[in-house]
């Protein structure tokens, strides 16, 4: 199967103390936009150092984002630079 490159979208919120709810509300309405059924497969706060899923074997890049490419991500959105980032999935989308 070949890997697609991701799709990157930036939102820069003006909100300020802009927590990972918010954060994702934001994503979910920004991808809804590009993909018909989008699904939320990998994510990173960088306020806590949190990610999931937690990849330690990865050597050669953050594992969430290695899982994501990996495993169908098609979109990654990334708020307030990579305060927060999101990758996603198109459940509908044909396997490329």
């Amino acid at each position: 199967m070949k890997q697609a490159e991701l799709l990157t979208l930036k939102i820069n919120a003006e909100e300020k103390d802009l927590d990972f709810s918010q954060a994702r509300r934001l994503a979910d309405n920004l991808v809804s936009g590009s993909l018909s059924e989008p699904m939320l497969i990998a994510w990173y706060d960088g306020n806590k150092g949190e990610e999931h899923p937690h990849v330690p074997e990865c050597q050669h890049k953050p594992g969430w984002l290695a899982y994501a490419e990996g495993h169908g991500g098609r979109v990654r959105v990334d708020v307030n630079e990579t305060e927060y980032s999101f990758i996603y999935t198109d459940v509908d989308a044909p396997e490329v």
